[in-house]
């Protein structure tokens, strides 16, 4: 009898460690997002992780946090939440319901129907082949899921997520989008556990044209704090589109101007990171700006 309660008591450890796949407060994700221009595209990183439990309808949900510079000291709440439950993982953006963006309970001919708010919209996987892939604590499952609706892959890591980013599961199966992520590591307590062995690198710098192209972007803003309002400035007296809009994609105004300065509300929008969109004669810019 003292021999079998070691035993069953690493068993019932190991069930509790790998029972939260992916909401983990120690872990954090960076991924590469592509920026579509007029001239091509570029690239920048950001970093996630969850952490500070909020309650939504009754249901418990870490915060989302995102940081942009390299070695992510400053982290801003990214205005959606997540939470795991048996294995499942579900999204929920500030505003709208919440969306099954992983299922880690599937055998080989399984299909889930993901409903990822980021995505383009919901889709049933099915889960086709399981291979590895390595990573520091050794060699972990790799899922490949297919749609019978288009020819695209999409990979899961166990305790890792997608290999397009741990929050756009599903999103690169759609295929002819532009602005697509790409997963790049995963740090546990500051240490590396996977790194993306065609990036060997978590952290990657806006490339693809050349100086003047990729700085240049006809917006400038001014954020009032005490009147909880931003001014875009854009030169020239064409008509121009002009969109506020959260980093998850929620639009707080849409207005239309051929003036040259145009003041928004942000009265009574949550703190965090925003981006501003100018669609001018044919070209599209866009700027994020943090509101605090």
């Amino acid at each position: 009898m003292h021999r079998v309660l070691p035993t069953t008591l690493l068993l019932v450890l190991t069930i509790i460690t790998y029972s939260q796949e992916i909401v983990n407060s120690t872990m954090i994700w960076s991924s590469m997002e592509e920026h579509c221009q007029p001239w091509g595209s570029t690239y920048s990183t950001d970093y996630f992780r969850f952490d500070s439990d909020t309650v939504i309808d009754d249901i418990t949900y870490k915060r989302v946090w995102i940081s942009e510079d390299e070695d992510h000291v400053e982290w801003n709440f990214y205005g959606a939440f997540i939470r795991e439950e048996n294995n499942k993982v579900y999204y929920r953006q500030m505003f709208g319901e919440e969306g099954l963006i992983y299922d880690f309970n599937l055998e080989i001919g399984d299909s889930v129907l993901v409903n990822n708010p980021r995505a383009v919209g919901e889709i049933w996987l099915f889960l086709d082949e399981i291979d590895s892939v390595e990573t520091t604590e050794g060699m972990r499952e790799r899922w490949k899921l297919m749609s019978n609706e288009y020819p695209n892959s999409e990979y899961w890591i166990r305790g890792i997520g997608s290999q397009t980013g741990v929050l756009n599961s599903s999103s690169g199966i759609f295929g002819g989008l532009c602005g697509l992520f790409t997963l790049l590591c995963q740090k546990e307590d500051g240490e590396l556990l996977y790194l993306n062995p065609d990036y060997q690198s978590c952290y990657l710098y806006t490339t693809g044209q050349n100086e003047w192209e990729r700085r240049y972007n006809p917006i400038v803003l001014s954020y009032n704090k005490s009147q909880r309002n931003v001014t875009v400035y854009v030169a020239g007296k064409s008509e121009k589109d002009i969109v506020l809009s959260s980093i998850t994609g929620q639009i707080i105004s849409n207005v239309t101007t051929s003036l040259e300065s145009k003041t928004l509300s942000v009265l009574n929008s949550p703190s965090g990171i925003y981006i501003i969109t100018v669609i001018q004669d044919g070209n599209k810019y866009s700027q994020k700006f943090i509101l605090q």
